[in-house]
C-alpha cells in the first residue's frame, strides 16, 4: 500500500543535497561518473541518460524530431513544479523550463504541496499536460490539465481538477493520469492507492471527463511482496493489440520493489490480458526502485522505455531517467531480456 509520505521523500532527499552542495561545494553523485554519455557521432549509451532526480517521466517526440520528457516536482536550482527535460537523441538531456512557473490555484503549491506524474499529449494545435496534484480545499490528489501552444510552455492551467476521487475512495487514487488519442477519441487512465487502474472517456476537446469509468487491472495480488499496488499507466497501441504497461509495489521508500508490468486488449478499455513474463522490468544489481514508464519512438520507428530508477552506488533517493530498447518477443514486449535495466554501454537510438 502507498504511504503518503513515501511522495514527499524526492522533495526531502533534493533538500539535504542542496544543503551537502552549499557545504562541500559538490554533489550526492556525481553525473561524470554516473552518467557516462555517448559523444555526438558515437553510437552508445550507458544508464542513467540524466543523473538527476526525474520520477516518473513523459516524453513527447516534437515536430522537429528532438524530445521533450516532463516529470514530477523536483529542486533544480529551486523547485521546479512541472520539470521540462529536451533532448535531441533521448540520450543527451538538459532541464529547459518549468511547465508551471506558478502552481495553480487549486493546487496546494509550495514545499507543502505535491504535482506528480505528468503526461503530455499533442491534441487540436496544443499541447495537453495532464498532472496529479494535491487539493487545497482537501488534501486529496487530483488530476488537472494545462494547455500551451509550444511543448516548453508554459502551461495555463483550466482552473480545476477534471477528475477527482469518488466518496469513499483512498486520498491518492486520483493520480498517474495518462491520456491515449485513438482514432479521434481521447482516454484518461488512472489509478493507485490499492485501487484499479481505471480508463474513462475525455470530452472532443480533452478538457473534461465525458464518460463511465471501466476498471481494467486490479491489483496486484500474486506476488504478496508487491503489496496490491498498481499505478502509472501507460498504453503503447502496436499490431493490433493495446499494450497496457503499469508500475506495481513499493515506489520510494528503502525496501522499494517498484517493477513494471505488461497486460494487453484488442480495445482501449479492455478486457486486458496479463502478459506472460511480469514483470517485464524490475530491479537488478545496478539498479532498484524501476518504473513509471512511458514509451517513445527512435526516428527508425523503434520503441523504446524510458522510466526511472534508483542507482544502488549511490545512497540518495533520486530516480534518475533510464532508457532501453524494447524488443517484441512472441507479441510481447520484452527489455533486457528480462533482466532489469542495462548498465553497460547500449547501441544508441536512432537520431533524426
Amino acid at each position: 500500500m502507498r504511504q503518503p509520505p513515501a511522495r514527499g521523500r524526492p522533495f526531502q532527499a533534493a533538500v539535504l543535497t542542496l544543503l551537502l552542495v552549499a557545504a562541500t561545494g559538490c554533489t550526492a553523485k556525481s553525473p561524470a561518473g554516473a552518467h557516462r554519455t555517448r559523444g555526438q557521432h558515437e553510437s552508445t549509451y550507458t544508464n542513467p541518460v540524466f543523473a538527476h532526480d526525474a520520477p516518473d517521466p513523459t516524453i513527447l517526440r516534437a515536430p522537429d524530431g528532438t524530445y521533450y520528457a516532463y516529470t514530477t516536482q523536483s529542486i533544480y536550482l529551486n523547485l521546479l513544479e512541472i520539470p521540462i527535460l529536451h533532448s535531441p537523441d533521448l540520450v543527451h538531456w538538459r532541464q529547459v523550463a518549468d511547465a508551471f512557473p506558478t502552481a495553480p490555484r487549486w493546487v496546494n503549491g509550495g514545499p507543502a504541496g505535491d504535482m506528480w506524474a505528468p503526461h503530455i499529449l499533442y491534441w487540436q494545435r496544443h499541447y495537453l499536460l495532464y498532472y496529479a496534484a494535491r487539493r487545497l480545499d482537501g488534501g486529496d490528489m487530483a488530476i488537472g490539465v494545462g494547455v500551451s501552444a509550444s511543448p516548453r510552455g508554459p502551461f495555463h492551467d483550466v482552473g480545476h481538477p477534471i477528475l477527482t476521487r469518488s466518496a469513499g475512495q483512498p486520498d491518492y487514487t486520483a493520480i498517474d493520469p495518462f491520456v491515449l488519442a485513438d482514432r479521434g477519441r481521447l482516454y484518461l487512465y488512472w489509478g493507485s492507492d490499492n485501487q484499479p487502474i481505471r480508463v474513462a472517456p475525455l470530452s472532443t476537446d480533452g478538457l473534461r471527463v465525458d464518460g463511465r469509468a471501466v476498471d481494467l487491472v486490479n491489483p496486484v495480488r500474486e506476488h504478496g511482496a508487491y503489496g496490491g499496488l498498481v499505478e502509472g499507466a501507460w498504453v503503447l497501441p502496436h499490431d493490433g493489440f493495446y499494450y497496457l504497461m503499469y508500475s506495481v509495489g513499493d515506489c520510494c521508500s528503502e525496501h522499494a520493489n517498484y517493477s513494471v508490468y505488461v497486460a494487453r486488449s484488442r480495445s482501449p478499455i479492455g478486457p486486458f490480458d496479463a502478459g506472460p513474463a511480469n514483470p517485464i522490468l524490475h530491479a537488478n544489481s545496478h539498479f532498484w526502485a524501476v518504473g513509471h514508464n512511458a514509451t517513445v519512438q527512435d526516428a527508425a520507428g523503434h520503441d523504446w522505455i524510458v522510466y526511472h530508477a534508483r542507482l544502488r552506488a549511490y545512497p540518495t533517493d533520486d530516480r534518475d531517467l533510464m532508457l532501453d530498447r524494447i524488443i517484441w518477443t512472441k507479441g510481447w514486449p520484452t527489455v533486457n531480456a528480462g533482466k532489469g535495466p542495462t548498465w553497460q554501454p547500449q547501441p544508441a537510438p536512432a537520431a533524426p
